[in-house]
């Protein structure tokens, strides 16, 4: 992608990319059966750390290297709407040079707390998960934050994203499906988010976009 005011070139990536394959993630639900978190894509745990450091170090180094870069596309309309990696056959590939490169998530930059600050049991072995993704940290030259003013608007978010998918004849999730799929996030964020701004991944530069429940920009702040 070509930003025309600045003439800068770069790409935006997502965690979601880098999920296990569905027969990964299988393994993992039935290793950690009475796990809710783990039964469902997306919380710590169900990310291909490895693939993760191995796109984003080429990614850095792209440059450098002048080589071609395949970036993991994942498709969470198969299997019903559990997901699948593509194939490799199917990934995009990033040609030199880049000016940046985005990697977005829900909990890009969460980090560990102490077992004992953790009441909920089943957030445990999530937490311990959680420590591995401090080696994608170490890629990060700047941090920004999009805050929802009500963390509940992103289960409507996410239903408004699925209908769209549904909508263009892919298979997706019902609408009860889906808010429930969504609602077993908020536990994390209710735990993890104040650690973004006394913690965060990067101190500085950072920004922080607090969002309202429209998607229109209430604030920002810059760190």
């Amino acid at each position: 992608m070509l930003h025309e005011k600045y003439r800068l070139r770069g790409i935006t990536i997502s965690i979601d990319d880098f999920y296990l394959t569905r027969a990964e993630q299988v393994q993992l639900a039935a290793q950690h059966a009475a796990n809710p978190y783990l039964q469902q894509r997306g919380y710590p745990g169900t990310h291909d750390i490895r693939l993760g450091c191995e796109t984003l170090a080429n990614l850095r180094a792209i440059n450098s290297t002048q080589q071609a870069v395949a970036i993991p596309r994942y498709d969470k309309s198969a299997h019903g709407g559990e997901g699948d990696r593509m194939p490799r056959t199917d990934w995009p590939v990033v040609q030199p040079p880049l000016d940046y490169v985005i990697l977005e998530g829900w909990c890009v930059g969460f980090t560990p707390l102490r077992e004992d600050e953790i009441q909920d049991k089943h957030l445990i072995e999530v937490n311990r998960q959680l420590s591995h993704y401090a080696e994608w940290h170490t890629f990060f030259d700047a941090f920004m934050q999009l805050s929802a003013q009500n963390i509940h608007d992103t289960v409507r978010w996410r239903i408004e994203a699925e209908q769209k998918m549904r909508a263009q004849g892919k298979a997706g999730m019902s609408d009860e499906r889906i808010r429930a799929y969504i609602e077993r996030f908020l536990p994390a964020y209710e735990l993890y988010l104040p650690g973004l701004g006394s913690n965060p991944p990067v101190l500085s530069p950072r920004l922080m976009i607090e969002i309202a429940g429209d998607r229109s920009v209430l604030n920002a702040q810059n760190f």
